[in-house]
């Protein structure tokens, strides 16, 4: 790895320990420049501002770049901060109409870092059972919110942004395309998921999601698949690692490891944890 690299992963791993760096060496321009840009393109910026911006090396952080990038951290986090306020009034409607909704990903690890607003997310995934799909889509389209595209016959998720186009969520009556010759038999896994949903207090909203060890799998899964074809970001790699520090009492790891070992994804959860142990803080 590069020295830009190291030092990204040790603000990072301060972020999520709710520390912040230490370094007092001077750093380049140019690596200041890098470590920012590895930072946006994992989508992780405002923790690693946070981490960085008042340590004695940031002394040497050109002032346009301090700014630009103080700047952008704030609005990041206003905006998630805005998108989260309207995400828990939406599930509060869907919740009001009888509709059971677990929300997957996004808040509820979201919820685990120190500031969960500096872990910001572009969109929301919650989960209702099948036969509550479409009076679900009825009850957002009331709310404000359109779908985006076109809905098909069948089709295992719909994707809703709000008219002022603050607000993205992906509504699934199924997490993976049952027709996938891939991933389609990884539905199999959740079929029960609802029988054993755990319940959650966010900013005074009573929301819902899937018990511990269950979730920790699907975030596996999630994340193998986009292993498999484009790649993941560090983000994710965070996500199932802060997960793990604050639920692993609670988790039985035996069946995770089963599952993950059916999968043919044991190696690759054994490759996350082994990042984070040696750079997250696992």
């Amino acid at each position: 790895m590069t020295n830009h690299d190291t030092l990204f992963l040790e603000a990072l791993k301060a972020s999520l320990t709710n520390t912040t760096v230490t370094w007092t060496t001077p750093l380049s321009s140019e690596e200041w420049q890098s470590i920012f840009d590895l930072a946006e393109s994992h989508k992780v910026l405002p923790l690693i501002f946070h981490a960085v911006y008042s340590c004695p090396a940031a002394s040497s952080l050109d002032a346009g770049l301090f700014a630009a990038m103080k700047r952008r951290t704030l609005t990041l986090t206003l905006n998630q901060v805005q998108r989260t306020a309207e995400f828990l009034k939406l599930y509060e409607k869907l919740a009001e109409e009888g509709i059971t909704p677990l929300i997957i990903k996004g808040l509820i690890c979201r919820e685990l870092y120190p500031k969960p607003d500096l872990r910001i997310s572009s969109d929301e995934d919650i989960l209702v059972p099948d036969e509550e799909f479409e009076k679900a889509i009825e009850i957002l389209k009331s709310c404000g919110m359109k779908v985006k595209g076109e809905l098909t016959e069948g089709t295992s998720e719909a994707a809703l942004i709000s008219e002022k186009g603050s607000s993205y969520i992906e509504l699934h009556r199924q997490l993976f395309t049952e027709d996938s010759k891939a991933y389609g038999e990884l539905n199999a896994y959740f079929a029960d998921c609802f029988d054993s949903k755990v319940s959650l207090n966010v900013q005074g909203t009573t929301v819902y999601t899937m018990e511990p060890g269950l979730h920790l799998f699907y975030l596996f899964c999630h994340a193998f698949k986009h292993f498999l074809h484009s790649g993941f970001g560090i983000r994710q790699v965070s996500d199932m690692i802060m997960f793990a520090n604050a639920y692993g009492k609670y988790i039985d790891w035996a069946t995770v490891l089963k599952n993950c070992k059916e999968i043919h994804a044991d190696k690759f959860a054994v490759a996350i944890f082994t990042i984070g142990e040696k750079y997250l803080g696992f």
